[in-house]
């Protein structure tokens, strides 16, 4: 969830149990292809802490709409960027047996 998302949790997490994914709420750790993956919005210092608490060798923020690639201690911190209010819409694709990220243009 987001930073624009507060008014919507309910709605938001009835419509998870419903249909069925996972729900990280605020954010929260996964493991896939024996990596952990760490996802979180990015707006609130005290979530990313969480989430960086479980250890996760990932973690997806996003919030500056801002692409970024960086490895801080032995995390590997990656914005994808954004597909709504951005000069330039993008995405990332992680290949996670390689470690190998692509930059996906959207659009325009």
């Amino acid at each position: 969830m987001g930073n624009h998302d507060a008014d919507s949790v309910p709605t938001l997490r009835a419509a998870a149990a419903e249909l069925g994914p996972v729900c990280l709420g605020w954010g929260g750790v996964v493991e896939l292809g024996g990596r952990r993956v760490g996802v979180t919005h990015g707006h609130m210092t005290t979530d990313i802490r969480r989430v960086l608490a479980d250890r996760p060798d990932y973690l997806f923020t996003g919030h500056s709409h801002f692409p970024s690639d960086v490895l801080v201690g032995s995390v590997r911190r990656i914005n994808p960027g954004a597909l709504h209010r951005a000069d330039e819409f993008t995405a990332a694709v992680l290949e996670l047996a390689t470690g190998e990220l692509r930059w996906v243009r959207v659009g325009g």
